[in-house]
């Protein structure tokens, strides 16, 4: 018998928070268990001034600390929390990252442009069946993303 894993999938993206808990499972595949989103603009501000404020920062702290108790709820062991756009235009990226690792105990990992585009094409190709359906045809795939417009 296969036992089911659960995963938690965090994405600090230019305009909001947000992570997604799911079980895998070899016999059913791919289920989402829930998804969190938190509003919390980054990318104006860093756009602007190359920087994330303390103010952001602490916000951000506060947010990773829950997303870590509802983990805990799923029982969660693995994840992954990426962040995009809005810490690739951080000049103090890599103060931010340390500082939200030591405060919060978890590592966020600063995708490159073309990281988070094979990531986003992976994730539609998951679709199984419909992907391939999809691709019958001459297709194109639009990422509509905040900070990456």
């Amino acid at each position: 018998m296969q036992k089911t894993k659960v995963f938690a999938a965090i994405d600090i993206g230019s305009y909001e928070l947000a992570m997604k808990i799911f079980e895998l499972s070899g016999t059913k595949g791919v289920r989402e268990l829930d998804h969190v989103v938190h509003r919390l603009d980054l990318g104006t501000e860093t756009y602007a001034t190359g920087k994330i404020s303390a103010h952001h920062v602490r916000e951000i702290v506060e947010i990773l600390k829950e997303y870590q108790d509802i983990m805990r709820g799923y029982e969660v062991k693995n994840y992954r929390a990426v962040a995009t756009s809005a810490f690739r235009e951080t000049k103090d990226k890599e103060i931010v990252m340390n500082l939200l690792e030591q405060q919060t105990g978890v590592a966020v990992q600063v995708l490159s442009n073309s990281e988070q585009r094979f990531i986003n094409y992976k994730a539609i190709a998951l679709r199984g069946e419909r992907f391939h359906s999809f691709i019958e045809k001459p297709t194109a795939i639009l990422d509509l993303g905040g900070g990456s417009i």
